[in-house]
């Protein structure tokens, strides 16, 4: 693991880059200064930095804004082009506002559309996270700015080594500026994850009526669940008539074509040919992957107005999801020990375990000494169809899949086939108290603007659960819920799960009650509780 950290430049007629290089392993590096690029001038440094077979470039800008300020001193960068085929960091001081990544109040900057068509056309993408400050004055009443970036080009995204950036003035050393630091992992040391076959089927809602004949002909006259072994036999059979009824009708889900998403048109395959069937080198060859960003862009362009300009109420609020970020195909390294970075998966697996979930649970007993008086048994009425269609009826097809690849829309087609199967199934899990579906397909997450993501903690669990289990707690929960209001279990300062009681009406209560502190001259304190792993430590014995 190698660790890039550049601060800003404090003075740049004396300092023109900083760098610092921290190698955690016996390795063979060798870092020069390329003194021959266009692009080297005494406000601008490259550096290679090679390891084995793999090389690393890192272009280090400051601009030094002329004393009119209308004007740019970047004529050297944007004259120059950048090797596509090396992975690349831009990163520096650039003294710009744009309204890409500039707070609204600023001023942007007249050159900055000519920077910004540079950095498409060299296919560079942003690595800051949105509205998060890299300049800070030391005198009070002066705003804080964004004017130190950082930048990869695609191969470098390709390739999957680099962390997210990470901001910091506390590294920066009592700078006005921020500390841009971020981790390059070797390919020699990251655990390449293959991907995983997907789960489901390509579901076409033309085929609904073939599809539910289907499934009604596999499936068998209910009979009584009196046992757990029965229960769970029978929920195994619910999930393996799906399944057969869908492998009859439609295909199985693949991953994407890259030529395949939704903005890809005539122009970007025809000019994709010519780039792919043509024997270009040297400047044709930038010349034209040029054009096929050039073209790229224009077509992601012309999609997105098409897709906002005819959208409908639905698409409006998916676009409104989107965000901005990469994709990472590779699993950094972590830490196993204090002392120990590991790209083993086995080990990988093991640390983010041990890190997550609690092995070893104290025993607890049922009946605890401070339980309030328990109140009369209330008696269970049996889940019926209408109550299975009422659950069912809001829920996403668009929902992430367990490990059994069955959607909602299936289950949807199922139940319209045959409620009696659900309707036997959800009341023996009751009565017998057993959940045929608790097993659950663990992804592990990273979290978002972490400086180290070497650590476990970086990362957060996220549990896909089978929309058929995911179906009967919803049916339940909204029971409890129902009885918890209809009996008033829940007493008045629980502020969650209640009617009219909501995190707003809990924050206007402390607020009532500090302003009535201060008015009758008392001295009032606040405790808030944050439990870390407070659901991973639960005992469900």
């Amino acid at each position: 693991m190698w660790e890039c950290f550049l601060p800003a430049f404090t003075d740049p007629s004396s300092v023109h880059v900083a760098a610092y290089v921290k190698i955690d392993f016996a390795r063979t590096f060798v870092i020069t200064n390329i003194l021959s690029h266009p692009i080297s001038t005494p406000e601008s440094m490259i550096l290679d930095i090679s390891f084995e077979q793999e090389l690393l470039r890192i272009v280090n800008v400051y601009h030094r804004t002329p004393a009119d300020r209308d004007g740019h001193n970047l004529l050297h960068l944007l004259s120059s082009s950048l090797d596509p085929l090396v992975p690349t960091l831009l990163l520096g001081d650039f003294n710009m506002h744009s309204h890409i990544w500039s707070f609204p109040s600023a001023t942007i900057s007249s050159w900055a559309a000519e920077l910004m068509d540079w950095f498409d056309n060299q296919g560079l993408k942003l690595l800051n996270p949105p509205c998060t400050a890299t300049w800070r004055s030391h005198q009070d009443g002066v705003h804080p700015s964004i004017l130190d970036l950082a930048l990869i080009n695609e191969a470098a995204v390709i390739s999957g080594q680099i962390s997210p950036l990470s901001i910091s003035f506390v590294d920066s050393v009592s700078s006005d500026h921020t500390a841009l630091s971020l981790f390059w992992y070797p390919a020699k040391t990251i655990a390449i994850a293959p991907p995983p076959e997907l789960t489901g089927y390509q579901i076409d809602n033309t085929f609904f009526k073939e599809w539910s004949t289907f499934f009604t002909t596999l499936s068998h006259e209910p009979m009584p669940l009196l046992t757990v072994k029965s229960l769970r036999e029978a929920s195994i059979s619910l999930h393996s008539d799906i399944d057969s009824a869908s492998a009859t009708v439609f295909k199985h889900r693949k991953y994407p074509d890259p030529c395949g998403v939704r903005w890809w048109n005539k122009d970007c395959n025809l000019v994709l040919t010519a780039v792919y069937s043509s024997d270009l080198h040297g400047l044709a060859w930038k010349s034209a992957i040029r054009t096929l960003r050039n073209v790229i862009a224009q077509s992601k362009r012309q999609w997105a107005h098409d897709f906002l300009h005819h959208t409908t109420s639905e698409n409006l609020w998916e676009a409104a999801t989107w965000r901005k970020g990469r994709s990472i195909k590779r699993i950094p390294p972590l830490l196993t020990s204090h002392t120990t970075l590991s790209h083993n998966p086995v080990h990988m697996s093991a640390a983010l375990q041990q890190r997550f979930f609690v092995m070893d649970r104290p025993q607890v007993a049922p009946i605890q000494p401070d339980d309030p008086t328990p109140l009369p048994p209330h008696d269970f009425l049996l889940i019926t169809e209408e109550e299975i269609k009422a659950a069912i009826a809001p829920t996403s097809n668009k929902s992430a899949l367990g490990s059994s690849g069955i959607n909602y829309t299936l289950l949807k087609w199922a139940f319209q086939a045959r409620p009696d199967q659900f309707t036997l199934i959800f009341n023996a899990s009751i009565s017998l108290g057993y959940h045929p579906w608790k097993d659950v397909l663990v992804v592990i997450v990273p979290k978002p603007h972490k400086p180290n993501y070497s650590l476990p903690k970086a990362y957060c669990p996220i549990s896909l659960l089978k929309c058929c289990g995911k179906l009967l707690e919803k049916i339940i929960a909204k029971r409890i819920l129902s009885d918890a209001h209809t009996f008033d279990i829940l007493p008045n300062s629980q502020f969650g799960s209640c009617d009219y009681h909501c995190a707003t009406d809990a924050a206007l209560c402390l607020v009532h009650y500090a302003q009535a502190a201060v008015k009758c001259h008392f001295v009032t304190s606040v405790i808030l509780f944050d439990i870390s792993g407070f659901f991973n430590n639960i005992n469900i014995k």
